[in-house]
């Protein structure tokens, strides 16, 4: 809307109330630039309100103290409502009553300083006379009501300077800033006025054009981002779909794999049933065999021995395979039921995301909406600009300017809320399934270390204080180094360097500590800090521990961390009763403390949704319940007795059959023990020299099968067993 537009080319809807729908009367404008009428504000404010809803944008907006009344009135608008009205109330009826002869005659022109109609003679008159020579810029010929290059900045022209608010008689000629560029008079300035910043109009005017133009140059870049984000927001809903459709599918082949690796399992285990059983039968035929041909010569004195014997043998062999049988009915039944656990998992995957992405479709709706009315408003603030500029009246802009200032920087700040919320909108969160459920056969360690990984991307002078492997068969080392620094190196079963990176401390950690939490995350804690070690960009996120959790106290040192990523959470050990859990994004969750009989965390593991436990202190190890803040002993582990000595535990973990492997020391000796599920049980030891040097225990998977690890501090090497 140019200065040259003609103002048959005004959109009627800017002129339009959309309250009443119909053209503006006395336009009251809000700080959205919306402008409604002035009486259909007062109807629609509730009596008495402090703020006022606007009904185009749903923005909410402080009254002034006089409340609509208080509401700057949109000048521009009403002179041009005003003169159109006027170019209306002609086409209807030329005859008016002259403001000078009386008489009733065609209208000629229009007198804006007399606010009424002359008649071609009087019109001659009135342009002509020195008595009314401060009329004649402000007479319009009504011959030109119709002309195409009739524009705004001509009207403005035409209008005479507002009237004074405390003194209607009086027109205004100067503006108090003070009191919001208000215009007033020159008795004003000696009244309530007196004291105020009072400035002349042209000058003002010229800041505020100078102001508003600024300003534009940066909105217009802002609207046309605006109008990009429409499309940003169909791209984002397209790439929310793709997201979940691949989760889904991803879910739902994992599914397919799952059942049938189990079902495959079920079978082996029925065939190994069925192999056991015919060993067994074969073994009581080898018996009895042997046993009759070194009877043959007593038969007839030893039959009845020979029977009962037979009978013995027969019912042990019987008893042997009704617990082969159970065992084999529980373990059917435990995969039965675990892969009715894995389907009830998939579906609550599939809720989960069915669940996601309605809310993200709903926020991407909101925000749609959003940007609608923000692009509503850049047209809105638009043409509010191109009148402004068009009609180049000073007393107009200086009322209106500062408020169009103020809607676009509030205008682009919205805009900008909205841009950031979307971004994150197109991806979905998915939870990872509980462990898938295996065939849980008798494992053992094998006698012998396999191999020896030796780390030389390791320098000199540096250790091992800790180890931790991924499902990929990669593992992690983290250790102590010289001058105030640790260690963080990854590495795979051959001992090949896949990344390192070394840490700085404020002092020296004489035992860092890792764990995985995801595929490409390891939780890693060293002096009072615990971070999250990024293995896909070598980032490391760091959260002081006192600073995340509140009433920590001063006293208070982290001994242990482990992870749980079923849930995606992180475990504190210290030395005291207090155990801490934290989500990925290091926020304290919740704490537990340990039952009574347990002194400290030295060393913790997840398993089968307890927490393992080993208290140096007491030279005890304990699986204790972590639901609520108050845990409760599970089990004991059964210590070892091998040499009569008091041995402690050290280091613990577990492998995918669920069995616990325990690092127990004791003098100069080591000693890893393997455990039944339930920790009761000892079902395997093996002697390691050595002890003083091992800082760590864990498995992983191989081509080869599952390995147990042993980390050696120095020379820094890890032993590798088999579990055979």
């Amino acid at each position: 809307m140019a200065s040259a537009t003609p103002l048959k080319d005004i959109d009627e809807q800017f002129l339009q109330c959309c309250i009443c729908m119909e053209q503006l009367k006395e336009p009251k404008i809000l700080p959205c630039l919306h402008r409604y009428c002035r009486e259909c504000l007062k109807k629609f404010a509730k009596k008495g309100a402090k703020k006022i809803e606007c009904v185009t944008c749903r923005e909410k907006h402080t009254l002034p103290k006089d409340g609509i009344d208080g509401l700057k009135t949109d000048f521009n608008t009403k002179n041009i409502i005003e003169f159109l009205q006027l170019q209306d109330s002609v086409k209807v009826d030329p005859l008016r009553t002259c403001i000078h002869c009386k008489k009733k005659l065609k209208a000629s022109a229009f007198c804006f300083r007399c606010n009424d109609f002359l008649c071609e003679t009087c019109h001659e008159f009135h342009a002509s006379s020195s008595i009314v020579k401060d009329h004649h810029p402000h007479i319009f010929s009504l011959s030109e009501a119709e002309a195409a290059n009739l524009t705004i900045q001509k009207l403005s022209s035409l209008r005479e300077a507002p009237r004074c608010q405390a003194h209607p008689g009086k027109l205004s000629e100067l503006c108090c800033t003070t009191c919001n560029n208000l215009p007033i008079c020159m008795p004003c300035t000696y009244g309530e006025h007196k004291g105020h910043d009072l400035t002349e109009v042209t000058s003002l005017a010229k800041i505020q054009r100078e102001m508003l133009r600024s300003k534009v140059a940066d909105f217009m870049q802002y609207k046309k981002k605006a109008y990009q984000m429409r499309e940003e927001i169909r791209k984002t809903k397209g790439k929310l779909d793709l997201n979940v459709n691949k989760e889904e599918l991803k879910a739902q082949e994992r599914l397919g794999a799952e059942e049938e690796r189990i079902k495959k399992e079920i079978r082996n285990a029925e065939e190994e049933l069925g192999r056991k059983q015919a060993e067994l039968e074969g073994e009581v035929k080898a018996k009895t065999s042997t046993r009759k041909n070194d009877l043959e010569e007593k038969m007839k004195k030893l039959r009845e021995e020979y029977e009962l014997v037979c009978e013995e043998e027969r019912r042990e062999v019987e008893a042997s395979f009704k617990k082969l049988q159970e065992e084999n009915k529980r373990e059917t039944e435990r995969l039965q039921e675990g892969l009715c656990i894995l389907n009830n998992g998939i579906k609550e995957l599939l809720t989960s995301l069915k669940t996601q992405k309605d809310e993200q479709v709903r926020k991407i709706g909101e925000l749609s909406v959003h940007f609608d009315g923000i692009v509503e408003r850049f047209e809105t603030v638009t043409k509010t600009v191109d009148c402004i500029r068009a009609a180049e009246n000073d007393w107009a802009d200086v009322q209106c300017i500062p408020d169009v200032c103020k809607a676009i920087d509030l205008l682009r700040e919205d805009g900008e809320k909205g841009s950031q919320e979307l971004g994150n909108l197109s991806a979905v969160k998915v939870r990872g399934l509980s462990p898938a459920v295996t065939v849980r056969r008798k494992a053992g360690i094998s006698r012998d270390v396999e191999s020896v990984i030796g780390v030389p991307s390791v320098e000199r002078g540096w250790v091992i204080n800790d180890i931790s492997a991924n499902k990929d068969g990669s593992i992690a080392v983290i250790g102590r180094a010289p001058q105030h620094q640790i260690h963080q190196t990854v590495i795979n079963m051959r001992g090949d360097l896949l990344q390192q990176k070394v840490i700085p401390t404020s002092k020296p950690d004489w035992s860092p500590k890792r764990s995985f939490l995801t595929q490409s995350q390891i939780a890693i804690k060293y002096e009072e800090k615990l971070g999250i070690y990024d293995m896909r960009d070598q980032s490391l996120k760091l959260a002081t521990l006192k600073d995340a959790i509140s009433n920590w106290p001063s006293s208070q040192l982290v001994h242990s961390v482990t992870t749980d990523p079923a849930n995606g959470n992180i475990i504190v050990g210290c030395n005291s009763r207090n155990v801490y859990v934290l989500n990925n994004q290091l926020k304290h969750i919740k704490t537990i403390t340990l039952p009574a009989g347990i002194k400290y965390a030295a060393d913790i593991a997840v398993h089968e949704g307890a927490l393992l436990v080993r208290d140096t202190s007491s030279r005890k190890a304990f699986a204790v319940t972590v639901h609520g803040t108050a845990s409760q002993v599970k089990y004991e582990f059964t210590k070892p007795t091998i040499g009569g000595g008091d041995w402690w535990p050290e280091s613990v973990c577990t492998d995918q059959n669920g069995h616990v492997y325990m690092l127990w020391g004791y003098g100069n000796r080591s000693l890893i023990v393997q455990y039944s599920r339930d920790g009761g049980q000892i079902e395997m030891m093996r002697e390691v020299d050595g002890y003083h040097n091992f800082t760590g225990i864990t498995s992983v998977q191989t081509n080869q099968g599952e390995k147990l690890l042993l980390g050696q501090m120095y020379p820094p090497q890890i032993l590798v067993y088999g579990l055979v």
